[in-house]
């Protein structure tokens, strides 16, 4: 039998690779209104990393450590991805002037949900506005991917520390799994429509993805909330069965295993991973490489493949983040982003919509303390979209927003 002691001793010792570290938090986001997915997901990591990196590690005991390590998961699992995950949820009501109410606590029938969403609202949404009546459904399992995705960047750029962010990781890690493969157990939902009398009090969508996979398939059918694997067609079950082993492509990256760079020379080092998640018309699996080049160039290109119905459509763009100019006082994020994606996002369609985003933000210094360890930026951007699907972005149509916060900087 191994020694379990000495595997979680050695994880400690071979996880502190972190230099800069960079903490962003949006005020304003580009809409009036908070959060956006993209605000609800940096708020609640980068809290995290910045309340992991005030602990002196260093000082601490082994077993301090584990339980450390441990509760962090613990919490993730019961309280925290549930918080993200819903507000994805709340986000694209709230884009629509629609209302709704996050509940991240498990309730007595072991479910956390949004609520507040008469019947009636739905059935507009979904006859007048379908797309977003699908990214309903898919934007808690695209704010999971969003903000797995952030990780895995702050561990490829060495940014941060396994220890801080690993146990958080982890956990969501395994959630998204877990919601995936439940299309290969027809698990069942563990609620109905006639538990819940009050419409107002019920989750907007159940289950997001027999709820996804049934409206895809069949748009105008019999509006009800609550979908279960029974109620899908076998053409519908052969497709979440599908979107189950899709999900396994998740496990192709590196950071699950702990190892955050292949060196390539002196100048060069990378990562890479593979993503798999849902579209308002589909799904898609994507490829990220991870380049870190003479520890200032931190460059991530991708890949995308989307899938609707019966087709394929091509998709990437590249990264630069953190970039230092004029002896740090200033940082550049930017990131180009292309795609064709099927006409008017349907779900049936072969016909193909090009589409791009653009999206550039400039961090300036303006206050450093403790001995210039510590600074403080305010980062103000530009976003720019086309019409299409990019994940994060509020809107599914054309989009120009102005974005402000601040940096929080640590050494």
């Amino acid at each position: 039998m191994p020694n379990y002691s000495v595997i979680v001793a050695l994880f400690f010792t071979v996880i502190s690779f972190s230099q800069s570290k960079f903490y962003n938090f949006n005020i304003y986001d580009g809409q009036s209104y908070l959060l956006t997915m993209n605000q609800s997901n940096d708020l609640y990591q980068n809290s995290l990393r910045y309340i992991g990196n005030e602990i002196k590690w260093d000082d601490l005991s082994f077993s301090e450590k584990k339980i450390i390590w441990a509760s962090t998961g613990l919490f993730t699992g019961l309280v925290g991805q549930a918080m993200t995950h819903e507000e994805g949820h709340r986000s694209v009501l709230t884009h629509l002037n629609i209302g709704s109410i996050n509940k991240p606590f498990v309730d007595k029938n072991l479910v956390m949900k949004v609520t507040g969403v008469s019947n009636a609202t739905l059935i507009n949404l979904r006859d007048n506005n379908f797309a977003n009546y699908i990214r309903l459904h898919t934007a808690g399992l695209e704010s999971d991917y969003a903000y797995l995705r952030k990780a895995d960047s702050y561990f490829n750029f060495n940014e941060e520390e396994y220890n801080v962010l690993y146990p958080d990781y982890l956990m969501r890690k395994m959630g998204v799994t877990f919601y995936y493969l439940s299309n290969l157990t027809q698990s069942k939902i563990g609620i109905r429509e006639a538990d819940e009398p009050d419409e107002l009090k019920r989750d907007i969508v159940g289950h997001d993805l027999y709820g996804m996979i049934r409206h895809l398939h069949r748009p105008t059918m019999d509006f009800y909330r609550y979908t279960e694997w029974d109620n899908l067609t076998g053409e519908e079950q052969k497709y979440a069965k599908r979107m189950g082993y899709m999900s396994l492509l998740n496990f192709l990256n590196p950071n699950l295993y702990l190892k955050r760079k292949f060196t390539i020379n002196d100048k060069l080092d990378g990562n890479f991973s593979v993503n798999y998640s849902l579209a308002p018309f589909g799904d898609f699996v994507e490829q990220n490489v991870y380049l870190n080049i003479n520890n200032k160039f931190k460059v991530n290109p991708y890949f995308r493949q989307f899938f609707n119905k019966s087709h394929t459509f091509f998709g990437g763009g590249v990264g630069l983040q953190n970039y230092k100019l004029n002896d740090d006082k200033i940082l550049l994020n930017c990131n180009v982003d292309f795609w064709n994606q099927p006409k008017n996002l349907d779900f049936s369609a072969k016909n193909n919509e090009f589409g791009y985003g653009i999206k550039s933000n400039c961090a300036f210094r303006f206050s450093q303390w403790n001995q210039e360890e510590k600074s403080a930026y305010v980062n103000v951007g530009l976003f720019y979209k086309t019409k299409g699907f990019l994940p994060e972005a509020p809107s599914l149509n054309n989009d120009l927003n102005f974005t402000i916060g601040f940096v929080i900087a640590t050494k």
